[in-house]
């Protein structure tokens, strides 16, 4: 079995052992780092040692944390020990995601609605996909790297930047239609091309996943 997968299974079996306090103090921090670090191996990684002071906790009549400056003290601690992405890692996170929902599961939902619609690839669209992409990494990332602790207490941080990426991503989409929209370079039938992405998708999702297989640091946990 992958390796990831394997850890993230017992993670989930051993989370079952703790005391209902435990497990929801244990989830909002697991929560928050999935939230400001897409290293995935490293926090199935301290998921798993919080289950062992969790569980160790537990077994002196303790929870996890005594208060919320204790959790806090903790994910600003271990936060910085995550990975932090470069440019070219975002493409294994977005384009497996734009591929098999956005253009895959997304066209077949709306296929039966909208009927023989074809799909126009233009200069406009290629344009729009560039700013979403780069809006995506260098905006809407960025801030989610940096917002604070509990993340209940700046959900109005989490809005406002939310709300900039959508007119963000529709306004430009908007203005590069107007400007290039006409200069089409394919046209495919919205079904095959429905089809096409899903698959793309599901095979980069199969390689994503292998290469969290892979992640040295499981090699020398598992």
């Amino acid at each position: 079995m992958n390796k990831y997968f394997a850890l993230r299974k017992a993670n989930r079996m051993r989370t079952r052992l703790l005391t209902e306090k435990s497990q929801e103090q244990l989830k909002e921090v697991i929560r928050y780092l999935r939230r400001v670090s897409w290293d995935s191996c490293g926090i199935e990684l301290v998921h798993n040692d919080l289950l062992d002071i969790s569980i160790q906790a537990n077994a002196e009549n303790q929870e996890l944390f005594d208060s919320i400056s204790d959790a806090k003290t903790f994910v600003e601690e271990v936060k910085p020990s995550l990975k932090t992405l470069r440019a070219a890692d975002y493409f294994w996170f977005l384009a497996p995601l734009y591929f098999f929902f956005e253009w895959g599961v997304e066209g077949l939902l709306l296929y039966p609605v909208i009927g023989d619609w074809v799909f126009e690839l233009s200069v406009g669209y290629l344009m729009q996909l560039v700013v979403a992409v780069t809006a995506f990494c260098a905006l809407f990332r960025r801030m989610m790297e940096q917002v604070g602790f509990p993340p209940r207490d700046h959900w109005l941080k989490y809005a406002t930047w939310l709300v900039l990426y959508i007119v963000t991503l529709y306004g430009t989409g908007w203005f590069f239609t107007q400007v290039a929209g006409k200069i089409v370079l394919l046209r495919l039938p919205i079904l095959s091309y429905s089809i096409f992405c899903l698959l793309l998708g599901a095979g980069l999702y199969a390689i994503h996943f292998w290469r969290y297989g892979k992640d040295p640091r499981l090699t020398a946990r598992l």
